[in-house]
């Protein structure tokens, strides 16, 4: 009986020490195991990041090379745009010198005439109705004078020559009268003048009983006969627009000469 106990224990024992072995064996395998998981983890972790360090820098790099791509595009049209505007100021100059050789050409067939055309306008002052005369030849002298100014430009000059050919102008479709001295006879007396247009130029005394016309034939005063001071006393007023304008009873002096 104790022989089988002992037998026994010593069995149990071995199978003991046999399942401690084995458990000791599977543990080895599972730490190995999990070794073996955990370096596979491991290497897969660094895997993946190399995966998305080598996708970050494609990304990165297919950016770059977009960005290079449209800045090549962009370049080209910058080019291309700057070569048209290079080409449409190149036209532009080639107007602006047509313009310039022009411009040369009229300023030196311009001036000339501008001044021809003032010296017409002083003779024809001179001859015309003498109106004023003093007040616009001397006019006509300071336009002289300042279209020899090189200080004004010629399109300046040319403006003050229409301005002074439009002043004679206008007289030629207007009324007027005024006070004035009047050299008749060897004397010096104060008339009224009166002035229609450019047709005629009359005169009369400030008491209204003497009146008369200038004789352009004549170049001078010549009087009226008194059935005329009365038409002309009327027109005065009108003149001065004291009286509304109405049909005026004027002599006038005819191609020969008379009244």
């Amino acid at each position: 009986m104790q022989r089988w106990i002992g037998t026994t224990r010593t069995s149990i024992v071995g199978c003991l020490g046999a399942i401690f072995l084995s458990v000791a064996v599977q543990g080895a395998g599972i730490r190995e195991s999990l070794d073996v998981v955990t370096d596979t983890n491991n290497s897969a972790s660094a895997s993946q990041k190399k995966i998305d360090d080598l996708s970050r820098e494609s990304r990165n790099l297919v950016e770059e090379y977009r960005k290079l791509l449209d800045g090549s595009e962009y370049q080209a049209a910058y080019t291309r745009e700057l070569e048209e505007l290079e080409q449409a100021q190149r036209q532009q100059l080639d107007v602006l010198r047509e313009q310039i050789v022009q411009a040369r050409l009229t300023r030196q067939r311009i001036v000339p005439l501008m001044r021809s055309m003032a010296d017409s306008l002083e003779k024809f002052v001179v001859l015309d109705l003498p109106f004023h005369q003093e007040e616009r030849i001397a006019a006509v002298m300071d336009l002289k004078q300042r279209l020899r100014q090189p200080d004004i430009s010629v399109s300046a000059k040319f403006r003050i020559l229409l301005e002074a050919f439009q002043l004679e102008q206008d007289y030629g479709g207007n009324i007027e009268s005024w006070r004035g001295p009047l050299q008749l006879d060897g004397q010096e007396l104060s008339v009224e003048y009166l002035r229609v247009g450019r047709v005629a130029l009359y005169y009369q005394s400030l008491d209204g009983s003497a009146s008369g016309y200038w004789d352009r034939e004549q170049q001078a005063w010549v009087p009226l006969e008194e059935r005329y001071n009365r038409g002309l006393a009327q027109a005065f007023r009108v003149a001065q627009n004291i009286t509304a304008p109405q049909l005026l009873n004027l002599p006038l002096q005819s191609s020969g000469g008379d009244s």
